[in-house]
Order: C-alpha cells, then sequence, then structure tokens
C-alpha cells in the first residue's frame, strides 16, 4: 500500500469528493505503505479504508499501477510514509466499533498534532462511535445484575425472555454503590439498561453499534416509555435509521409526533395528568446562582404568565432601566413572587396609566402611590428601609407593566412565548442545538447590553406572614419549606470569606450567607444552634444558642439578637427576610473556640467545666452567643471523649434505654452523619430515618454508636437478607453487597 501523498508532479494521483487521496491496495506491498505496528489489525484497517472510498484501482490492473508507484518512488515523486496513526485517522471512523477501532483510535490519537482537519473529525467521530459501544456493554452489565438481583428474590422473578418483572432494591443498590450513583440516578440508569436488553432491542443494537449515542438512545427510550410495548417497537423503526443523522432536538421533536400520532387519545390522557403532578423546582447552578422552574404547567397559562412578564420587563426597559430583556423577565418574576417588584415608572413624558372608570387607585389619585409596580397590590415604591412598599392592596388593572411597552422594529411578533418550547430549545444532548441560532431567549431585542455593567437592584427578599408560616418541628428539623442556613461563625464574624450553605441549593458565597443570617437574625421564631467541630469539619458536640436576654435584676425575657449589632429594624413593616429562615447553624471548630475565648482567673467552682468569657472578636450579638454556647458544648464533649478512651471504645454516655433517641442524641448523631449513611445518597440527616445498625430487637443500643442516619430507599435495603451493614466505630459505616464488595463511608463534613 504505496503512501496517500503523491507528489508535486504525479498528476495521476487520484482524489476523493473530500479532496482526500485514494489507495491502491496491491498484495503484498504492505512494506511500501504505513510503518508497521504491533498490536494493531491491519485487515481492519484495509477494509475501513475501503468502506470509506479510499481504495481505488481495477485489479486487473494491479501490476501497471504497481509499476507506475514504483517508478514514482524511484523518481522520489512519493512521499515519506505515513505513520500509523495518521494512516488509522483516514479510516478509523468506518471500522465497526471494538478492539480493532480502539487501538487504531488510540495510534490516531498519538499522532494528532501532524493530523489534518479531515482527519481530526474522523477521530472525533470514532471516539464517539467507541464510546456508545463502551456504554451498550456497560447497560448490558447493569441489566444482567438486575436479572440476577430479580431471580435471586421468590417475590420478583424473571419473565419468560429472561426479563427482571421489576428492578428491585437489591440490584440498585449494587449498581449504585459500583457506579457511585445516586438512587435516583441508579434507577434511572437500571431502567435504561433493562428497557434496551428488552423492551427496545433495536435501539440498544444500534448503540452497541455506535450509530446513535447514549444521548439519541435515553431520547428515545424515555419518549417511547409511556406506549405498550408494541406501538413503542413501532415508533422506535420509524425513527431509528435517521436517529445517528438528526441531532437529538431533532429526534426529540420527531419522537414527540410519532409518540401522538400512534396513541392521540393517551397523549390527551397524559397530558391531564402531567398537570395534575405540576411542581416548582428550585436547585442551583454552577456559579452561585439558582434555577426556579416550573413544570407540568398548563402550556397556554404558562404561555399567558410568560407574556405578562415579558410585558412588564419591557415597561421596565422602556423606562430607562439598565439591563437586557432577559434580565428584567428575571427581576419581574422574582418580584412579583415576592411582592417586592420596584416602582416602574412610566417611558419619558408619557402619563401615567390609570384604572378603568377613571379610579385613581389608593392614595386617591397620589403618583406616589399608583397601581404602577408589577406585585398587584397597589403601591410598591420604594420604602424607607429601600425595599418595595406594602400598601393596601387593590386592582392592578392600570400597572403599567400589564401593557406592553414599544416593540423594536426588529423583534418577531409574539416574541418571548416561544422560548424554550420542549422540543425545540436548548437540549442536554449536544450543545449548540437551540434553533435560534444563539441566545435561547434572544427577542432581537438589539438594545446592545454587554452584560459587564453593574446590575441593576434585585427585588428585596420580602417577608413571609406569620400565617402563612408552617409551625416549627421538633428535634433540630428545619421548619419545611422555609432557608436552612449554615455557615461557618468566623464567616458571620466578618472573620473569614468562607463559603456557606443554603439548604436545597449547596454553597453560597459569604456575603449570600451573610444576607441569610442577617433575615435569621431579626426573625424571632427562627431556630438557631451551633455545630463544634475538629480542623477537618466533622462534627464533635451541637447545641443550641440561646436568645435569653436580661432586661433588669432577676428578669428575662425572649428577645431576637440581631446578627448586624445595630439598631432593631423599622417596627411599623416587617423586617428584611422575615419569616424566610426556618433555621440558622453556625459551625465553629475547637481551635477557634481556644482563640476567642479565655478562661477567668479566680479559684474554681466546683465541679464542671471552668466558666469562660468572650475574648477577641464580637462583643455581642449572636456571633458572642454562639461562642459562649460553643464553649460550653466542647467542654462537654471533651469529657465525653475522656470516658470513651477510658472505656476502650464508646462509653454509651448519652445512651437512652428507649426505642427512639432522645433530642440531645438525636441532633448530635445527624450533625455527625449530616447525610444518608449510603456512600452515594445526599439525602439529608434530618429527614432520614435514624436507624439501628443492630436492630433494637436484637439488642442494638440506642446510642451514637448504633445509630445512623438512613433514607427511607436505604434503611429498606440495609434489612435486606443479601446486604450487611456494618458500624465499626462511631459514624463508620461498612456496607457489603451481595457480590462481597465492601464501601466505607465516614462522617460527612460541614463548613468551617
Amino acid at each position: 500500500m504505496p503512501d496517500p501523498k503523491p507528489g508535486p508532479d504525479d498528476e495521476q494521483a487520484a482524489a476523493s469528493a473530500n479532496g482526500q487521496p485514494q489507495f491502491t491496495w496491491v498484495p503484498g506491498s504492505t512494506g511500501t505503505g504505513p510503518v508497521p505496528s504491533p498490536g494493531l489489525d491491519w485487515q481492519a484497517l484495509l477494509e475501513a479504508l475501503a468502506a470509506g472510498g479510499l481504495l481505488d484501482g481495477d485489479p486487473d490492473e494491479q501490476d501497471a499501477v504497481a509499476g507506475e508507484e514504483q517508478a514514482a518512488v524511484a523518481e522520489g515523486r512519493m512521499s515519506a510514509p505515513l505513520l500509523p496513526g495518521q494512516a488509522g485517522a483516514l479510516a478509523v471512523e468506518h471500522m465497526p466499533p471494538g478492539p480493532a477501532q480502539a487501538g487504531w483510535l488510540a495510534a490516531a490519537a498519538a499522532e494528532t498534532a501532524s493530523l489534518d482537519e479531515y482527519q481530526l473529525a474522523g477521530v472525533a467521530i470514532a471516539a464517539r462511535q467507541l464510546a456508545s459501544w463502551a456504554t451498550a456493554a456497560e447497560l448490558a452489565a447493569v441489566a444482567q445484575i438486575t436479572a440476577r438481583a430479580a431471580a435471586a428474590d421468590s417475590k420478583i422473578g424473571l419473565g419468560r425472555d429472561g426479563r427482571p418483572a421489576r428492578v428491585c432494591r437489591d440490584a440498585l443498590g449494587q449498581v449504585s454503590l459500583a457506579l457511585m450513583l445516586t438512587g435516583h440516578s441508579a434507577t434511572a440508569w437500571a431502567d435504561l439498561a433493562v428497557t434496551l436488553a428488552w423492551r427496545l432491542p433495536e435501539t440498544g443494537a444500534a448503540l452497541a453499534a455506535g450509530m446513535i449515542d447514549l444521548a439519541r438512545a435515553r431520547v428515545i427510550a424515555e419518549a417511547t416509555g409511556v406506549l405498550g410495548e408494541g406501538a413503542a417497537r413501532a415508533v422506535e423503526a420509524k425513527v431509528l435509521p435517521e436517529a445517528g443523522r438528526q441531532t437529538t432536538a431533532q429526534l426529540r421533536a420527531r419522537l414527540r409526533r410519532a409518540v401522538i400520532a400512534a396513541d392521540p387519545g393517551g397523549a390527551e390522557r397524559r397530558r391531564q395528568d402531567a398537570e395534575r403532578q405540576a411542581k416548582v423546582s428550585l436547585y442551583a447552578d454552577d456559579d452561585g446562582t439558582a434555577t426556579l422552574a416550573g413544570a407540568g404547567l398548563p402550556a397556554v397559562a404558562a404561555a399567558a404568565a410568560m407574556a405578562r412578564i415579558t410585558a412588564i420587563a419591557r415597561a421596565a426597559k422602556a423606562a430607562g432601566q439598565a439591563g437586557g430583556l432577559d434580565l428584567h423577565r428575571a427581576r419581574v418574576m422574582l418580584g412579583l413572587l415576592l411582592g417586592t417588584l420596584p416602582y416602574i415608572p412610566p417611558p419619558g413624558g408619557a402619563p401615567e396609566p390609570q384604572p378603568p372608570g377613571g379610579d385613581a387607585g389608593p392614595g386617591g389619585g397620589d403618583p406616589g402611590s399608583g397601581p404602577l409596580a408589577g406585585d398587584g397590590t397597589g403601591s410598591s415604591r420604594p420604602g424607607p428601609d429601600g425595599r418595595g412598599g406594602h400598601g393596601p392592596g387593590g386592582p392592578d388593572d392600570g400597572h403599567l407593566g400589564d401593557r406592553p411597552g414599544p416593540r423594536d422594529q426588529d423583534a418577531p411578533p409574539g416574541d418571548g412565548l416561544d422560548d424554550n418550547a420542549p422540543g425545540d430549545g436548548a437540549d442536554d444532548g449536544d450543545p449548540g442545538d437551540s434553533p435560534h441560532g444563539g441566545h435561547e431567549n434572544d427577542d432581537g431585542e438589539g438594545d446592545g447590553w454587554p452584560g459587564t455593567g453593574p446590575v441593576p437592584p434585585w427585588p428585596g427578599l420580602g417577608a413571609i406572614p406569620p400565617a402563612l408560616a408552617r409551625p416549627a418541628v421538633p428535634d433540630g428539623r428545619p421548619v419545611p419549606g422555609l432557608l436552612d442556613v449554615t455557615l461557618p461563625w468566623t464567616t458571620l464574624a466578618g472573620l473569614s470569606t468562607a463559603p456557606g450553605l443554603l439548604g436545597r441549593i449547596g454553597p453560597v458565597t459569604a456575603a449570600q450567607a451573610r444576607q441569610l443570617a442577617a433575615a435569621a437574625g431579626t426573625d424571632p421564631a427562627a431556630q438557631r444552634r451551633i455545630i463544634i467541630t475538629n480542623p477537618a469539619g466533622q462534627a464533635i458536640a451541637v447545641t443550641r444558642i440561646p436568645r435569653r436576654t436580661r432586661d433588669g435584676p432577676g428578669k428575662a425575657r425572649d428577645h431576637p439578637v440581631s446578627v448586624r449589632d445595630g439598631p432593631d429594624p423599622a417596627r411599623d413593616h416587617p423586617p428584611p427576610g422575615a419569616g424566610l429562615v426556618g433555621r440558622i447553624t453556625l459551625t465553629i471548630t475547637a481551635d477557634t473556640i481556644r482563640q476567642h475565648t479565655t478562661t477567668r482567673p479566680g479559684p474554681p467552682a466546683g465541679p464542671g467545666p471552668p466558666a469562660r468569657a468572650a475574648g477577641p472578636g464580637p462583643p455581642s450579638g449572636i456571633t458572642a452567643a454562639a461562642l459562649r454556647a460553643a464553649a460550653t458544648a466542647q467542654d462537654r464533649a471533651q469529657d465525653q471523649a475522656a470516658a470513651d478512651a477510658a472505656a476502650g471504645g464508646c462509653a454509651h454516655h448519652a445512651q437512652s434505654l428507649a426505642y427512639r433517641p432522645p433530642p440531645r442524641l438525636r441532633e448530635h448523631v445527624i450533625a455527625r452523619d449530616v447525610t444518608c449513611r449510603h456512600p452515594a445518597c445526599r439525602q439529608p440527616a434530618w429527614r432520614a430515618d435514624l436507624d439501628h445498625t443492630l436492630a433494637y430487637e436484637d439488642h442494638g443500643r440506642t446510642c451514637s454508636c448504633n445509630l445512623g442516619g438512613a433514607c427511607r430507599r436505604d434503611h429498606q435495603l440495609k434489612q435486606h437478607p443479601r446486604w450487611k451493614l456494618e458500624q465499626t466505630q462511631p459514624g463508620h459505616f461498612t456496607w457489603t453487597t451481595p457480590a462481597g464488595r465492601t464501601y466505607t463511608t465516614t462522617p460527612d463534613t460541614h463548613p468551617v
């Protein structure tokens, strides 16, 4: 096989339609071709070159062709032989996925610096094919794990085709730990594996052959999951041939049409059922922001809501407020929900709109109190504290935001209503699939907002009236539905910039954590606690932060201590964020306690820990109260640690004879574990069961050495007869799977 790169005078060298050279294969000519390399399948290379149309020549004319090529070599009209990776780069995309393709792909990847763009594209295609083949192998193994686990359970069993009747907890537990997946992800992965192995075998075969990738296989499985098996396979047969040549957004749109056509009545029933499952979700983004999304909403109502948000956002832009339309939409949505949407003046020179019938609205026509903001509650002009007002409610028919602002000439009709439509918007499988060709909410506004200047002020946090707030729950659980904030004591005291944690969001910056702590500090109903940790952030003690302050000799009353150490907020309206934070948790290390406290001089006051006084640091407020409480709790923890050391293990100092742990023990175990003790689970320990590792009825102690957080799913997995869980020392858990594999988890850490 001569080198495919002809010299400048070789006019007989043929080129393919892509401008790539074609090869002529002459039996026995491997010595004149690419440099041989052990471990590579050369026959696979030749077959792939032929499949790609890169082998040329009539077999009856091979002698003449060979003579011409030898003459070209002798005259210096042929370039140096190709390296194996360079030859493989031209062929590897035409190979079936498997060991031969993997070998040639590795050789090509080693030569990427010498490859042209055509060859590099071929390497990328082959890498995706090989990844699909490997993923299919992984899913096949997972499918067999589910089948073996089901066969071992007499209550589940297998169908005639070997399919598990259902995916059991045993299988999910093994998949979760083997691949380190959460319970939800393990369930989805096992379901996909079973689907591709038995329900949609052609899709599974296409994945193994590299015709489609994982994203497309998942789209097909999810879209057809609502159909019966026969109808699902009919839809599969319709869409699969073109699936590899479509983006996942195009494939999803085609699947939606095919699924509706296959069962129109079922599609309508599913829509109605989905609307009954509507919900609002909150989750964290990677850049410290968050996404608040409604799912399962009635499509028409959601479109109408988007139209109203867009109209108010346009009014804000028309009034000269800085920012792009997307930013204004986000501010309007939050302002409407929180009831703190700032006042939106009319465009320059335009009269303020009036409600129908000439009613000037609340305030008797005073332009400072008219219904010109977007919360539908009357005046929302900024109050004296800079937040939105809380004036009397009234109809918002005259609200400026309800009327579309001036549109730019190039704004498409109805824009803002179709952005991110299902099947037509951003895609999670392929980057750049948006049909808009740019930002998915680009309305053609052309406002030139660069996004680099100061962000306009966001609406205030507002307040939750006491009548709407749910009551506190016992045993240290946060108030359901309210915010749960954790931050280091040093962050609150302004001594560090370590991040905090916000429940359901995750890490937040120090500034955000302090903002939430300020809201909790002005709310007398918020729970307050402090966790003492070792240097690694693992909890060693937990206690409540007292609120009681003395007004005079012998008198005490409940008093909220502000974290701002400043004047109390005005009493004629709720403080910023009142009622939003259900619990605030401060964390502090033992070293920090020693650094910021000193022992008072004088004779000992009898048994017990020495009295302490606040040292350097904030002299008052929640920081000082937390420091005092932490010092006392640390002394108590040191006494317990000494007793454990003397006993050669757990001294069962906090043991209870009852089945249910008392509040102090419960809070300690929750603070120690932080999350469910399954290595792949992140459910908060306060939401989980406090499980006896050795069952209580088997003489297991209600003690920290025999208790651990376990969500209901993993609690039931631990009780499965093929599984075993041990707590080798307090907070250290070892899981043993039916396969004999072991996985160990240790106490989680807190931000310090």
